[in-house]
């Protein structure tokens, strides 16, 4: 979830109401209306079923309207649901529906107020080195923030189970009785709510097994925000301060905890066969190459950098770090020679729709051509203003922490007609070592 933009509360308003974006390190409405996960059917007004006839290791995915606390209208988002039982171990379990699934971040993170609304209460863990204290968590986006503590439960999704998981909190509610410190709020503006991600959180199942790794786990002494996304804080003094975090205690990737399919994931759409759609559906599986319905297939492998989980994407001549991020909502790269729209300046708005072509290179120096098209997002919603899949758009890059603008962000459009997977670093999946996406 490296980037998204959106277009506010209506999608034909067409006005750029701001960006929640995806995170720099490795790093859905309320939960009593209709979302992916309820029973009310398909469609822009309601979601789908939380379990998926591909098996239990696979649970369905829906591109629709989203969640009613967020008032619905910002497209491309693909929706899950969760289930989440706190403390870990206890009956007490509840689903979360309007859940974003973003290949592009690792670790669960779940808005307090949708937890509050089913009745979940999960406690802040308590600081290992200071009992006194809790974790908390301040994760860094393209244009803000997410600031909020971290908790253990178990999560379920479809037949998987991530037992005692680590899952953030982020803090919509002003639940968590500490204030997020200036090192945090210095990053720009607060993202804490359901309208900012128009959903109740985001299932990050990149290609980390956490959300910040080894410079979190190595930081003792000089952790700060170049190294470091974890605080321990004291709600007597209302005070933060950067602390290590083990990997065992970090926001965790849950296929990494699953006790079986837990070396990476699938994630399947259909084609847009007239380039847009009310809706879209199709599924998330888990595993790569463990199960019948998770064979490699002859996919293309695009193995990934062990740091970063990026590869090259080179276009018009340039070599660009590029990733594959169903949290996007558009292609997002830079090319000055294509116009941008007046009323939504992330987008491109040529003046006819472009076809164009691009090369996606590993690591391992494997090199395949990606042909795609963009059309004008405005002339798309003026035609098909309750479309919310829509596959033929693009943006202009932003700049992300490390990334600069000079990246390739592969957005939910590519997934359009593909199954991507995403192996995760230090598993080998299909006789392949994560970290790799591939796709057919």
């Amino acid at each position: 979830m490296r980037l998204r933009y959106f277009l506010c509360a209506s999608l034909a308003a067409l006005i750029l109401a701001g960006c929640g974006g995806g995170s720099s390190p490795a790093p859905g409405g309320s939960s009593s209306g209709a979302g992916v996960g309820s029973s009310s059917g398909s469609g822009a007004t309601g979601g789908i079923g939380s379990s998926s006839s591909s098996g239990s290791n696979a649970v369905a995915v829906m591109v629709y309207a989203g969640p009613p606390a967020a008032h619905g209208g910002t497209f491309n988002i693909p929706y899950t649901s969760v289930t989440l039982c706190s403390p870990p171990g206890s009956p007490n379990c509840k689903l979360i529906t309007d859940v974003v699934v973003d290949t592009g971040s690792s670790g669960l993170r779940i808005m307090a107020s949708a937890l509050a609304a089913v009745g979940l209460t999960p406690t802040a863990l308590a600081d290992p080195g200071n009992a006194a204290n809790t974790i908390a968590e301040c994760m860094p986006f393209a244009d803000g923030y997410t600031w909020g503590p971290v908790a253990a439960a178990d999560i379920r999704i479809g037949g998987e189970l991530a037992s005692s998981a680590a899952i953030n909190i982020v803090d919509d509610d002003a639940s968590y009785p500490v204030s997020a410190p200036g090192s945090c709020t210095g990053l720009g503006k607060s993202l804490n709510s359901v309208t900012a991600f128009d959903a109740n959180g985001v299932l990050g199942v990149g290609v980390f097994a956490q959300d910040c790794g080894a410079a979190c786990a190595n930081c003792a002494g000089i952790c700060s925000s170049r190294n470091d996304i974890y605080y321990s804080c004291s709600a007597s003094s209302n005070t933060c301060a950067f602390t290590p975090m083990a990997l065992g205690a970090q926001v965790a990737n849950p296929v990494a905890l699953f006790a079986t399919d837990n070396d990476g994931v699938i994630l399947t759409l259909p084609p847009l066969t007239s380039g847009t759609a009310p809706t879209a559906s199709g599924s998330l599986i888990f595993g790569i190459a463990t199960r019948s319905n998770n064979q490699l297939a002859g996919a293309t492998i695009v193995t990934a950098d062990y740091a970063s989980g990026d590869f090259i994407t080179i276009f018009n001549g340039q070599s660009s770090t590029s990733f594959f991020d169903s949290g996007s909502n558009a292609l997002f790269f830079s090319d000055s020679s294509i116009t941008i729209c007046r009323t939504a300046t992330a987008f491109y708005c040529p003046y006819s729709t472009l076809t164009l072509s691009a090369t996606i290179q590993g690591q391992n120096g494997n090199a395949v051509s990606v042909p795609f098209q963009i059309a004008n997002i405005l002339n798309i919603n003026h035609m098909y203003p309750n479309d919310y899949a829509i596959d033929e758009v693009g943006g202009t890059s932003a700049t992300i922490a490390g990334l600069g603008s000079g990246y390739f962000d592969w957005g939910l459009p590519f997934f359009y007609g593909r199954s991507v997977y995403a192996a995760i670093e230090g598993r080998t999946a299909g006789g392949t070592p994560g970290p790799y996406y591939a796709y057919y």
